[in-house]
């Protein structure tokens, strides 16, 4: 039986079998940048607003050790393909929003891999969206990209066949997952791409065993999201890659209308953001040598001219577009910043803190070096 680091450690090595041998082997000292993004969007009024703090306990506090930018704003498509792609391009996107089309532009993966020679390991995008198996490349070798939800579609099929369980235990198993799949705005059916579309067979098998032994495990995801911070920190520990994409999502159940799930979400990103954060601290490989930008991909309408503007994101007004943004970390200035900066800004700031030359539509952010 593989353990969970055994089998992420033979789909990494599965994965690099296909790519050029690694001829950057960065230093220890070199700069690790870790992108995560608020998936689904969330607006300032359940979050860094004062009635909104309750809800993200952890990133209050966080606040305080880091550089808080009041006014990032999203000013180009208010979709969840087109927003995060811009975050990693530099480039506001106006592609095929489900995934169908790779980004426009180049990624800052691919910008790093290429001019830094960096291996397949050193750049990895976990997505809870399964949309998202384009996110890491617009032509060459950029991130790999795992869509944990995705593989969890053939791990529940495993777990239901499992020798040893009676009908009743296996249809509870499967039910409790299936409820994680089907949550938020996606459901099952919407726009699943194969697994093997970004992971080959073996990795895709490989991944998929160790999920069914993860499940077993007294860490047994509750949502989509738990499931995503697992992998994003157990590729932490074992290939510990100098850029990191983490894709959080659950808040997308807003779709739904139930305002307390959307709630339940925000404040379960906010824990799952702080225990992120307790890995780069704790871990020697990413300690001290980290920045961590944390931002939502998009915001919600306002209830200005409707009941429940927390149900879509396509209005684009001021709560749809005026987000935030957290640095943490290495080379982020203590304090807040007042001036509207963008989220093409984080790939420019991304490249220049990987030493990666970038030209993009964006600006390297000043206050973090």
């Amino acid at each position: 039986m593989l353990s969970k680091r055994d089998f992420l450690r033979a789909a990494g090595l599965t994965v690099a079998s296909r790519v050029a041998t690694r001829a950057f082997e960065p230093k220890e000292s070199d700069r690790k940048v870790i992108v995560v993004t608020f998936g689904g969007g969330v607006r300032y009024a359940e979050t860094f607003a004062p009635q909104g703090l309750v809800n993200i306990p952890r990133l209050a506090r966080l606040k305080a050790e880091g550089h808080f930018y009041r006014d990032c704003r999203n000013l180009g498509v208010l979709s969840h393909f087109n927003s995060t792609a811009s975050i990693v391009t530099g480039n506001w996107q106006r592609v095929d929003d489900f995934g169908f089309q790779p980004p426009a532009s180049t990624t800052v993966f691919e910008a790093f891999r290429k001019e830094r020679k960096a291996g397949a390991m050193d750049a990895w995008a976990i997505c809870t969206n399964k949309s998202f198996a384009s996110i890491g490349s617009a032509a060459g070798a950029g991130a790999n990209v795992v869509l944990p939800k995705q593989l969890l579609i053939e791990a529940v099929k495993d777990v239901a066949r499992r020798a040893g369980m009676g009908v009743a235990d296996r249809e509870n198993v499967q039910r409790r997952l299936e409820s994680i799949l089907q949550e938020g705005y996606e459901g099952v059916g919407w726009t699943i791409f194969k697994a093997g579309r970004q992971l080959d067979q073996r990795v895709r098998q490989t991944l998929t065993h160790a999920l069914v032994e993860y499940i077993h495990g007294p860490e047994a995801p509750a949502s989509g999201d738990e499931l995503t911070f697992f992998i994003a920190r157990e590729v932490m520990r074992e290939f510990s890659p100098r850029l990191l994409l983490v894709n959080f999502w659950d808040m997308d159940v807003a779709h739904w209308g139930a305002y307390s799930l959307y709630l339940q979400a925000i404040t379960r990103t906010d824990r799952l953001v702080g225990m992120l954060w307790n890995e780069v601290r704790e871990n020697a490989k990413y300690r001290d040598k980290t920045t961590v930008l944390v931002l939502p991909e998009l915001g919600r309408d306002g209830d200005m001219n409707t009941a429940n503007g927390f149900l879509n994101h396509r209005s684009g007004d001021a709560s749809c577009r005026n987000m935030w943004l957290l640095a943490l970390g290495a080379g982020a200035e203590k304090g807040e910043t007042e001036r509207p900066v963008a989220h093409i800004d984080v790939a420019a700031t991304v490249a220049e803190l990987l030493g990666v030359k970038w030209a993009s539509e964006g600006k390297a952010l000043k206050e973090i070096a």
